[in-house]
């Protein structure tokens, strides 16, 4: 009903009833509402509003306003055939023709091209609402010395699907993986890696710009989790994690103030090895993004094509590039970290406490931000604090959020009140958006949040892996065409077995808990991701169909494109219509509320209500005898299967052209 709206309450306004009235468009449009019956007309008009303006009953509004005359056709088809007052309400019927034409002409205007190369330039509910305005968007944001694992994923895909939809509505958004690549838990990594490989730190002393070899991040995460280990038994360790991370600020410090040859040439060789076990990571994470379909970028760029694109094309730049910008940043290249505790100072919202420089945002009972540890060094809670002052100065934004789990809830109410209490009014346009765990199912039957295989915690890329593996097992099962296609194969497996793990992590609101279950995610029927690219899979099928039929008996092979809308006169078409008609207002919702899960519901209606179409007109078929039903009926496929794409696309899914 959504881009309904507004043309029928324009034609509202020039009937003689509502101009007498005084009532305006935008007034008319915004108490629009459906009928909860079928028969009781196709869209209804509250009165209550108007009556208390005017101080009469709503239904003696209701009355006059039905009673109007239809206003002189201007040539445009009317929108409305009828109205009748019914108590408090003028229920209207439409010209369903007229409305299925103006809704299809709108997909097909907005989405050009039919081929799947065209589907990234398919704008239908694109909007101008966030014109001007630029949101900076936190999201996956993994650790450093440690693989994807599988709890990343909501993050990760939870955020990109944001950045899509906010795209969508005209915001820019500046996608940021904030990389937790700094504290002293890396003094501890140096100094097991020190402890274990002594030619690691042989090397790093000898200047040698990659002193941890072939190391992969495994490697890096077992020598931190064995150091922490022995930790508990030699407490003389913890000293000694502390004192190779002063090292590496010492170095960084020095290298900021252009005294790099005064610090040593220990905090030298320990940077080497942070920066190299930073590098190791970083591809890790390429890898594990590619097949999500995401990449990210270090910042500052240092691309010449990409630096040309931000100078030229910011709009371009953002749109198709997300950063990565790590806790280091704010350490090593950008001193905003000294900015936040000195301007603490002078505000004198600091205090100490236990050797440590802290700010309590919410009372002495709950527990404060950490400004500078009793070790000298900054905490995590600094770093957040710099990075947001960064993000506000440098992108300009209007906007900071965070998609991060709601198990850290308490850490972003300290983030955004300490940040206020600093004299910050743009805090309040800081937003956590929150999410659920989840869930694997144990072998006592239980779900919990850690899934282990061997002991083990489930990486994401083993997950995706396997979620591939088996839609290629499906392929070669179920369709032995597509599979002597080996490459196109291929292609589908990646798109469906990725896909219906995004998809299922995106259905369901994001506070919610997600349960991982294989054989629900990999379902080619129901609410399942193989089930929407089917859908998208089997309406490009239609219009091959078509193709077909069209030769053979001269209908002109997009002949569909001018299908006539009064062809369709069944319910489900109308109401297949309704719903492709309110897929702008999911898509403005969606984005408004950093909940992806509200496309993802839209496109599951329409996919069942175009399943049910698809089997009540098994005697007429889509592509039948009748020529005119033939073609009008094809022009719905295809604009279901542009609407369909649209939403799949922006949850970060990838279309495929066969199954």
């Amino acid at each position: 009903m959504d881009i309904l709206r507004a043309p029928i309450a324009q034609e509202l306004a020039r009937w003689p009833s509502f101009r007498q009235a005084g009532l305006t468009a935008a007034e008319i449009q915004a108490q629009l509402v459906r009928p909860p019956k079928r028969d009781m007309g196709d869209v209804a008009l509250g009165c209550f509003v108007f009556a208390k303006a005017a101080g009469v009953k709503p239904n003696e509004v209701a009355a006059k306003l039905a009673a109007g005359d239809v206003p002189p056709d201007n040539g445009a088809p009317r929108l409305i055939e009828g109205a009748t007052a019914a108590g408090p309400y003028v229920n209207f019927k439409l010209n369903r023709a007229a409305c299925m034409a103006l809704v299809l002409g709108a997909i097909e205007r907005s989405c050009p091209g039919e081929n799947i190369e065209d589907a990234p330039q398919w704008n239908f509910g694109a909007g101008e609402e966030g014109k001007g305005k630029t949101l900076v968007l936190d999201f996956s944001s993994p650790n450093i010395a440690k693989p994807l694992a599988v709890h990343h994923l909501r993050s990760t895909m939870i955020g990109y699907a944001i950045k899509k939809m906010r795209e969508s509505q005209g915001w820019r958004v500046v996608g940021i993986n904030h990389l937790g690549d700094w504290g002293t838990g890396f003094g501890k990594l140096i100094a097991g890696l020190k402890k274990y490989f002594p030619e690691v730190g042989q090397r790093a002393l000898a200047g040698d710009a990659r002193p941890l070899g072939d190391m992969t991040v495994q490697v890096l995460i077992e020598t931190y989790q064995r150091f922490n280990q022995e930790l508990k038994q030699h407490e003389d360790l913890e000293d000694a994690g502390k004192r190779e991370f002063a090292l590496l600020e010492r170095h960084i410090e020095a290298l900021m103030a252009d005294r790099a040859h005064e610090a040593g040439p220990e905090g030298k060789a320990n940077f080497l090895i942070w920066e190299h076990a930073r590098n190791i990571s970083l591809a890790e994470f390429e890898r594990v993004y590619a097949h999500l379909g995401i990449s990210f970028h270090l910042w500052p760029v240092v691309d010449l094509h990409r630096k040309r694109v931000l100078t030229e094309e910011p709009e371009r730049f953002f749109r198709e590039n997300a950063l990565y910008i790590g806790e280091s940043y704010y350490v090593t290249a950008e001193d905003l970290c000294r900015r936040i505790i000195a301007d603490a100072l002078e505000l004198k919202v600091a205090e100490e406490s236990e050797g440590a420089m802290v700010i309590y945002t919410h009372g002495k009972d709950k527990p404060p931000i950490i400004l500078v540890k009793n070790d000298g060094a900054t905490a995590y809670h600094t770093r957040d604090m710099a990075a947001a002052l960064y993000r506000h100065r440098h992108f300009n934004s209007e906007t900071l959020v965070y998609v991060v789990g709601g198990e850290q809830r308490l850490h972003f109410q300290q983030l955004f009140k300490g940040l206020e209490l600093l004299g910050h009014a743009w805090a309040g346009q800081c937003a956590h958006v929150d999410f659920g765990l989840l869930l694997f199912k144990q072998p006592d039957g239980k779900w919990a949040k850690a899934s282990t295989r061997a002991g083990r915690v489930v990486m994401l890329e083993d997950l995706l892996d396997e979620a591939v593996e088996a839609v290629r097992g499906i392929i070669r099962e179920k369709n032995q065409d597509l599979a002597r296609d080996a490459q196109q194969a291929e292609r589908v497996a990646h798109a469906v077995g990725v896909g219906a793990v995004v998809f299922n992590d995106l259905k369901s609101g994001r506070r919610n808990d997600i349960k991982f279950d294989w054989d629900e995610i990999l379902n080619f029927t129901g609410e399942t991701g193989p089930y929407m690219l089917m859908q998208f899979v089997r309406m490009g099928s239609v219009t091959e169909k078509f193709h077909e039929a069209a030769r053979l008996k001269d209908w002109g092979a997009h002949a569909w494109k001018q299908g006539d809308c009064a062809q369709l006169k069944r319910d489900d078409e109308w109401e297949l219509v309704l719903l492709l008609a309110n897929f702008p207002e999911a898509l403005r919702r969606a984005s408004a509320d950093y909940e992806p899960s509200i496309v993802a519901k839209a496109l599951i209606e329409v996919a069942a209500q175009t399943s049910s179409w698809w089997t009540n007109t098994k005697d007429t078929r889509i592509v039948g005898e009748d020529a005119e039903l033939s073609k009008a009926r094809v022009r719905l496929v295809n604009a279901v299967r542009k609407v369909l794409g649209r939403g799949l696309l922006l949850l970060g899914m990838t279309l495929v052209e066969r199954m």
